[in-house]
């Protein structure tokens, strides 16, 4: 029987670019590799994934203990279409299980940051070296195609970076289809009460993190500004379609006031190409064209949402934008926030990293979300 991939394991697996999986060869079968030595020198499991490998079991009596293997239990019934197959002789669970499986050892904010990957337009995934090195000389040598539908995003200096392009792997419909079949599990509530919270759309962690900020209900940390929109088309003037030499352009989060009558672009300044080429808020052109338009717009960078007094003069600004007053926050309020902050900025790369013990901090602020939901 094939082994189940489940948890970070199958995690790395769908943050792996097509074209970097097009260059790992499958696992052996565990049929034919009891001991598990052939696992062991595999390229796939040792470079693409690392060990330990986590699986799913359905069974106690299943249960094995393996050096290179860690084991996931599962009882009852799986959610459904949650098992998919794969090329690499092994199957894997869906992004979904998967980060159903890995809230066991999340804080409710990792776990969410882990969702906003999955239904944003991006990947972060940082290559081992061996692989970036082959990568390169199968696509040099067109030994593999680079249009597999994920795109590599430059970084400001040009090199390539972590963060890759991609369509999105679970729609809003799909969460939602997840979330009944989860209803009543051990960890279903917490699970559900997470993705209510979750950004559609996003295509960097800066524009997740940014979301979050002003999204979030400022009982969770965050400012508490509602109808924010993720990555909105917008059609251009024929007098704005002069100034840019665009039909179109994108907004990276776009708030409206209440009434509607007032809306601000925030175009989200990072450190990589986080949108698509040629599109968005990139220069003064499109800036001016958006303003001509009736947008008010602002440029915001990393140094200023990680900074909290900066932030709040950004959040006045939108709010003076936006004709809506600025309520300072109460010391509950700033009590979340710097929770929240505690654990935003992370590295990306690491996101979901089993690392042990879970600390004390980390305890405590597990269940953020479904305390304060369930009110």
């Amino acid at each position: 029987m094939k082994d189940l991939l489940c948890d970070i394991s199958a995690f790395r697996y769908w943050r792996l670019p097509p074209q970097v999986r097009a260059l790992c060869p499958p696992l052996p079968r565990p049929e034919e590799d009891r001991q598990r030595y052939d696992l062991a020198r595999n390229p796939t499991a040792a470079v693409a994934l690392g060990f330990p490998l986590y699986t799913l079991v359905r069974s106690r009596n299943k249960r094995t203990c393996p050096a290179s293997i860690r084991q996931r239990l599962f009882l009852g019934e799986l959610p459904r279409e949650s098992v998919l197959g794969t090329e690499h002789g092994v199957l894997i669970t869906s992004p979904l299980l998967t980060a159903f499986i890995m809230l066991r050892h999340l804080t409710d904010l990792q776990l969410l940051l882990v969702l906003a990957e999955m239904c944003g337009l991006f990947a972060v995934c940082a290559l081992p070296a061996a692989l970036e090195a082959e990568l390169s000389r199968a696509i040099d040598s067109g030994a593999i195609s680079t249009t597999f539908g994920w795109v590599r995003c430059p970084s400001e200096d040009g090199t390539a970076s972590n963060l890759w392009r991609r369509d999105a792997l679970v729609l809003g419909g799909d969460l939602d289809r997840f979330c009944s079949d989860v209803c009543g599990m051990r960890y279903g509530n917490r699970f559900i009460a997470v993705s209510q919270l979750v950004p559609l759309g996003a295509a960097s962690p800066f524009e997740v993190e940014a979301y979050l900020l002003l999204a979030l209900p400022r009982s969770l940390g965050g400012e508490g500004f509602c109808g924010i929109e993720l990555n909105v088309e917008v059609m251009l003037s024929t007098s704005a379609r002069a100034i840019v030499g665009k039909s179109r352009v994108y907004i990276d989060l776009l708030l409206s006031s209440p009434d509607g009558r007032r809306q601000v672009a925030i175009e989200c300044q990072g450190k990589a190409s986080h949108g698509r080429a040629g599109d968005g808020l990139r220069d003064a052109d499109r800036m001016t064209a958006l303003q001509a338009m009736g947008y008010d717009v602002l440029l915001l960078t990393h140094r200023q949402i990680s900074d909290e007094d900066r932030f709040r003069a950004i959040v006045k600004a939108i709010c003076r934008m936006l004709d809506a007053e600025y309520r300072d926050k109460s010391s509950d309020e700033q009590r979340a926030e710097t929770l929240l902050r505690s654990e935003l900025f992370v590295d990306w790369t690491k996101l979901g990293v089993i690392d042990g013990k879970m600390p004390v901090r980390r305890k405590t602020a597990r269940s953020w979300t479904a305390a304060v939901l369930s009110e």
